[in-house]
């Protein structure tokens, strides 16, 4: 019978167990966690926390009896080095236990099993008061720091718009003023169109004018022969 004994046999014989969780005392301390069995987790809490008690002792027997049991030189100097110092102001629970949900293919319980340097609760940020002063800022100014970015101008802003609108204005000027030279500049095509054309008009008329005389001249002509006629008749 086994009573009032307290390590669990994990279903291997001691030698293998001894060796097992040695090797898993190893592993935790190099990485910080490892990934295992919730059973074999449980186990393994027990004697990382009397390592890490070792390695706060800090003394040589400690560090021989570390030296016992984890199977790394380099992981023995940072166990005193290193997580002894992280755990100094803690008297216990310096390993954490996470579920992970059941293994596919036998469901048996898996655990991360961790060095709890930080913790798994969110900060909680509280609003500092500000302390005030009895003057008013307007009687006592008070330093500001400088500001490493750069200052941008002051631009005024109705300036800027009175200028865009003085350039809008003077291109539509410009453009007015092009429509109406350009206007006139048709008026004065027209102008000179219609003077050709009351020219060419007055050379036409100018032509007509001496036919016109030469017919009243052969009108005048016939008219002299046909008086002449008669004359000779009556003779």
């Amino acid at each position: 019978m086994r009573h009032r004994v307290r390590t669990r046999r994990l279903g291997v014989t001691t030698p293998h167990r001894k060796a097992m969780m040695r090797n898993m005392v190893t592993s935790l301390l190099e990485h910080g966690r490892i990934v295992t069995t919730i059973t074999r987790a449980k186990e393994l809490r027990r004697l990382a926390d009397r390592m890490i008690t070792l390695g706060k002792q800090g003394n040589l027997h400690a560090r021989r009896q570390a030296l016992s049991v984890i199977r790394d030189k380099r992981v023995v100097a940072r166990l005193f080095d290193e997580w002894a110092g992280k755990f100094s102001d803690r008297n216990g629970g310096y390993t954490r236990i996470v579920r992970m949900g059941p293994r596919r293919g036998d469901a048996t319980m898996m655990a991360v099993i961790e060095l709890a340097v930080d913790s798994l609760k969110p900060s909680s940020r509280r609003s500092k008061k500000v302390e005030t002063s009895a003057a008013p800022e307007s009687v006592i100014p008070t330093a500001t720091a400088a500001s490493t970015e750069p200052e941008t101008p002051n631009v005024d802003v109705a300036a800027v718009e009175s200028d865009s609108v003085e350039d809008t204005s003077a291109e539509t000027a410009d453009v007015e003023a092009a429509g109406e030279q350009a206007q006139a500049e048709n008026q004065a095509d027209e102008a000179d169109a219609e003077e050709s054309v009351d020219e060419t008009s007055e050379e036409e008329a100018g032509t007509e004018e001496p036919d016109a005389e030469i017919a009243e001249s052969d009108a005048g002509d016939a008219s002299k022969d046909n008086s002449a006629e008669p004359a000779d008749n009556k003779a």
